[in-house]
């Protein structure tokens, strides 16, 4: 009995050890990521997987690299109110950083939310969105849909990318009904003939193969929307560990760096398939340049795309009110990310 007690001892001595440790480091137990969830999350062993950079990193051991196996642990928390959600998980402080579409980047930062974007991420690496119909509909072409109701959750980036693709063909929003539903509901709608088409991602590919629906169109070929997605960490967070932010910032870039190569592509592919859908429909969503999928810098491209988003939230009254370019570049932490680049020997490589 005496060597059990011993034992425990020793065992609450090294925790408590390794909790000074990591305390006098600056370390919090725990990082906490917002994702965003829905249709294309996998499960595995009962629990979400992501395909995401943060993700990729841990799977890459990225973070045990720069913070060592006792380091913080990486949480990942998946939220099905998607961009919205992890707003309201910015403001409450109940996540570190999220990550998600630029059009609820803007509507949480307009309305103040205590959070700062450390990254982005072009249109190109956010994959294609597809409008799919009926095999047995009348639509020859988005014109058709005249008159016609659309899923699509409203205020995220498919929102938008939605609006754009009307527009490219000659319609307004008011010349349709749109339906605010996403993933598994949207599907449900469609399916039940209560919508007559379905705005959303690789998931439809898999149900156009099944003969289950055609896609009328897509994103990659037929729009340019310059839509950014951004990774945002709370305020609370960056104030209380800085050098946590810097570290995490590094760790994200040299994913991105990595999965920006081509000799990569093969082990992304795998990587993302393993985790969400069948091979094939990967390698036909990420077609095209990696290197340009993944670049998550911050410049100027990018304060000018969060411009043409604040204007496009109020032309559909998703703010009320717009911000000047001064008050957008406020939303930026670029430093992290520009020390991160020199550290990595990064600079110029995108």
């Amino acid at each position: 009995m005496k060597t059990i007690h011993r034992i425990l001892a020793r065992m609450a001595v090294a925790l408590l050890a390794g909790v000074a440790l990591q305390a006098a480091a600056g370390l919090p137990d725990k990082i906490l990521f917002g994702e965003v969830g829905g249709t294309n999350v996998a499960n595995s062993g009962g629990r979400p997987v992501s395909t995401g950079i943060v993700a990729l990193a841990e799977h890459l051991g990225y973070f045990e690299e720069e913070f060592g196996s006792k380091g913080p642990r990486i949480e990942q928390i998946f939220f099905a109110g998607t961009g919205p959600a992890q707003n309201e998980a910015l403001a409450q402080g109940s996540i570190d950083f999220g990550t998600y579409g630029g059009v609820p980047n803007v509507i949480g930062l307009v309305g103040g939310i205590p959070a700062r974007i450390v990254a982005t991420r072009r249109a190109s690496g956010t994959g294609t969105f597809y409008l799919g119909v009926r095999n047995d509909s009348p639509f020859e072409s988005i014109k058709d849909l005249k008159g016609k109701r659309i899923t699509v959750q409203k205020g995220t980036n498919p929102y938008r990318s939605l609006i754009l693709l009307l527009e490219s063909r000659g319609l307004q929003e008011k010349d349709v009904t749109l339906v605010n539903l996403q993933g598994a509901e949207a599907l449900v709608a469609f399916n039940a003939g209560a919508v007559d088409a379905v705005f959303g991602t690789l998931n439809l590919l898999i149900l156009r193969d099944q003969g289950k629906l055609r896609v009328l169109e897509d994103t990659k070929t037929s729009l340019d929307d310059g839509t950014q997605s951004g990774m945002l960490v709370s305020e609370k967070f960056e104030k209380a560990y800085p050098e946590v932010v810097q570290r995490v910032v590094k760790v994200l870039l040299r994913a991105s760096h990595w999965a920006s190569r081509e000799e990569n592509r093969e082990a992304l592919l795998r990587f993302v398939a393993e985790r969400s859908v069948a091979y094939e429909y990967v390698e036909e969503d990420y077609a095209g340049s990696l290197k340009e999928r993944f670049n998550p810098l911050i410049d100027e491209s990018s304060v000018l795309a969060y411009d043409e988003l604040v204007k496009f939230g109020v032309k559909h009254r998703l703010i009320r009110k717009g911000v000047d370019e001064k008050t957008i570049r406020t939303w930026f932490r670029p430093q992290y990310q520009q020390q991160a680049l020199q550290e990595l020997g990064l600079e110029g490589y995108w």
